[in-house]
């Protein structure tokens, strides 16, 4: 008999899993396994990603791997499984087919139907939430509130009044997303809540409904839905209409919102906001998400805490004509969330000494004991993460204090010179763990090159890839953990009629760098990054024009920069507007056409070799990519600084070692720290800033360059390292464990 393998792999795995009774959640095109979230599911190609245990395949694999069976057993199961499948209805099996139309939906702004007439929104908000109505009439003037059509209920073909609209806007005003709120009152039907509220399909989930008062650059405070963040709004509009605040919804407690909205500010403004308030609603849900950024916190900008002093959100307290504010800490709103959790885990406890935890399965008894070792894992993995956090804080406290001194400046940006894979965040934390560091990767990392980590060694604590952690939203708004829900909540969410949602949560894990492992010489090759070029070893023409041509993709192309590099009235253009240097006319400078500040240029001289137009046209790149919009608290010396920094990185990083660049550098820096070093208001992110600016120019240089050839598809499908780079990159590897006062370098 011909086995017909192409039928078995199209089995479809979610049938299996509800065959077998194996539990999940639905996540648009993916499955999540409840018991091991890391397990995931794409429905659309129907294979599976076992994330935590790095593997993946098709349904006979994953049997092998979830019920830890051999290869021949699970074929077994599997058979057993067509068997079963073959024999259901065509409607049974109709369940599982791919629905990719649904899956991909896109949000369309311009489908939406709206409503000239405002009178339905106005109404409800006025009437039922309390606002005024002359702030609802210049919300729905200006398009920050749309009225949609009435719409007839699926199931009860019942009309509905027409919903309120929440529009978000992206940073070009264009409407990526947006929040429904009911204006239908049913209690029955929508619990305590009483209306329907939900986010459009397809809403991209980097945004979120938002508005600012002046240029939104110094403040973001950040809200649970549009009515909390209007309502606060209204209350204490005088204050901050004279103050640079931008407003944040999450729609929910979706913490990932705030990063995506933090970088935007970063970018648009140069730099991150002065303050984040948290202002999530004053219950148990409400601090957990606040919770997140008592770890999450960045140089320069204060994270605290605001709740209302009258009811759970703010439009309790706008109802209650109070404009009372609770400010705290985000120490005090922990320990408030600390007392919050002991009491909803008592109002949880049995009164009896065994606890019954049923499911559709099975009835299991969960003695004290099981309880009490259950707590203790909890309370050990508390600790763990408190003294992690810890480690992180100290380590980018230390990388903050180099940045005084132009020697331990230089230390830290000859290691981000060398490209390690990692965010510019991770990048600070492992060198604010381990200065001498040159490779760093994972155990697991390692152990899959046939590396072993030594015994005992201390790792270094980074931030790792964010995971989804499942969450059921309950009538009342409230957000539970699924390891934390009920057995009835769970089906709930199963059957729909509770909300699922997920949220971001980064772990922290632990790397180790090469010098704590048995690696030996000849593993290095194997391990060690491809430096784009080399210009120490060869400084062909050839070679620099490809790497300045290179660069000059880069300002065109991610920074939206022309380059002006060969006009002959540049010359007359730098003399009457740039200051003359020790060497004469300036090299170069950045222009931005100020009725258009999205038309900016980097203009250089025509007749400078391609040694100096690199240098140049990096330290350019630096001013664009840091100092994009003026910034009244970032003075003229320190943006030159984190210019020359950005150049200095992208120097080293292409081969260019110590020596006279180096002492022009470090004399450079000594007389700008010296400028800045009392500035009551120096940028608190003058490390960080020039680590992601000058991190993301090296690695566009290292993806497109290998040994100063551009990188065609072809090279980058079948990749091949000549022999005098490995050998050069060896060689130098030798170099870095023979001096360990000489910082590695990997590239």
């Amino acid at each position: 008999m011909t086995i017909n393998r192409e039928a078995m792999k199209a089995l479809p795995i979610q049938g299996y899993l509800d065959y077998k009774g194996i539990d999940y959640t639905t996540e648009h095109n993916r499955l999540r396994l409840v018991d091991h979230d890391s397990c995931i599911i794409n429905t659309d190609k129907n294979v599976f990603f076992w994330n935590s245990k790095q593997l993946s395949g098709d349904l006979g694999d994953f049997i092998s791997a979830y019920e830890d069976v051999t290869p021949k057993e699970a074929w077994v199961r599997w058979s057993d499984y067509k068997n079963y499948y073959d024999n259901q209805d065509e409607q049974a099996q109709d369940k599982y087919k791919q629905k990719s139309a649904t899956n991909n939906y896109q949000f369309n702004w311009k489908r939406w139907r709206t409503s000239q007439s405002t009178n339905n929104t106005e109404n409800y908000l006025v009437n039922e939430r309390g606002f005024d109505k002359t702030f609802v009439q210049r919300l729905t003037a200006s398009d920050f509130i749309k009225q949609g059509k009435p719409r007839q209920d699926r199931q009860t073909k019942e009309w509905q009044k027409p919903a309120v609209l929440f529009p978000w806007h992206d940073e070009k005003g264009e409407v990526v997303g947006l929040d429904q709120q009911g204006t239908e009152i049913d209690y029955e039907k929508y619990g305590k809540r009483g209306t329907q509220k939900k986010v459009a399909a397809g809403s991209d989930s980097n945004y979120g409904y938002n508005f600012h008062t002046g240029n939104g650059a110094d403040q973001l405070l950040v809200f649970e839905s549009p009515i909390d963040a209007l309502s606060y709004a209204q209350q204490h509009f005088p204050e901050l209409a004279h103050e640079n605040a931008t407003f944040l919804s999450l729609s929910g407690t979706d913490h990932q919102k705030v990063l995506s909205q933090l970088d935007r500010m970063n970018q648009l403004n140069g730099h991150l906001p002065n303050k984040l308030v948290l202002a999530t609603d004053n219950d148990l849900a409400g601090f957990k998400a606040a919770d997140q950024f008592s770890v999450l916190q960045f140089e320069g900008m204060e994270n605290i805490r605001q709740v209302p002093t009258k009811g759970k959100d703010w439009n309790d307290q706008l109802k209650a004509n109070d404009p009372g504010i609770k400010t705290m800490t985000m120490k005090e709103s922990h320990k408030r969330l600390e007392a919050l959790e002991t009491f909803s885990n008592q109002a949880k406890q049995p009164s009896n000494k065994s606890m019954q935890v049923k499911d559709e399965k099975q009835v299991v008894n969960a003695k004290p004991g099981r309880l009490a070792r259950e707590q203790r894992r909890t309370d050990r993995k508390s600790k763990s993460r408190e003294k992690n956090e810890e480690i992180i804080k100290d380590a980018l406290q230390r990388v903050k204090n180099y940045q005084n001194d132009p020697k331990e400046v230089q230390n830290y940006l000859d290691f981000v010179a060398q490209g390690q894979n990692y965010s510019p965040r991770n990048t600070m934390l492992i060198y604010g763990q381990r200065q001498d560091a040159t490779i760093v990767k994972g155990y697991k990392q390692f152990a899959e090159q046939g590396i072993q980590v030594n015994k005992g060694e201390q790792g270094m604590k980074i931030y790792g890839a964010p995971k989804n952690l499942q969450s059921i939203i309950t009538p009342d708004g409230k957000q539970v953990y699924w390891r934390d829900a009920t057995a009835e909540q769970r089906q709930q969410a199963k059957t729909g009629d509770l909300e699922m949602r997920s949220i971001k949560h980064y772990p922290i894990q632990t790397v180790f760098d090469i010098k704590q492992t048995n690696a030996s010489l000849d593993d290095l090759p194997k391990l060690l990054p491809n430096r784009p070029v080399n210009l120490s070893t060869d400084q062909s023409d050839e070679q620099l024009q490809t790497v300045y041509d290179t660069l000059k993709e880069y300002a065109t192309e991610q920074q939206h920069v022309k380059v002006i590099d060969q006009d002959k009235g540049a010359m007359k253009f730098l003399a009457d507007h740039k200051p003359m240097t020790s060497n004469g006319i300036a090299k170069g400078a950045t222009v931005i056409n100020r009725k258009d500040p999205e038309d900016r240029s980097i203009v250089l001289r025509p007749d400078l070799p391609v040694t100096d137009r690199i240098a140049t046209l990096a330290h350019e790149m630096g001013h664009t990519a840091l100092h994009q919009q003026s910034d009244a608290n970032t003075s003229t010396a320190e943006k030159e600084l984190q210019a020359e920094m950005t150049s200095y990185v992208v120097l080293k990083n292409i081969g260019v070692e110590p020596g006279d660049i180096s002492e022009k550098y470090m004399s450079d820096w000594t007389k700008s720290l010296e400028k800045v070093a009392d500035m009551k208001d120096r940028n608190p992110n003058l490390m960080a800033d020039v680590t992601k600016a000058s991190t993301s120019i090296t690695n566009y240089l290292s993806d497109r360059l290998s040994d100063g050839q551009t990188i065609t598809n072809e090279r980058r499908a079948a990749p091949n390292i000549q022999p005098t780079a490995v050998q050069m990159a060896t060689n130098q590897a030798i170099q870095d464990q023979a001096q360990e006062e000489t910082r590695g370098r990997t590239r």
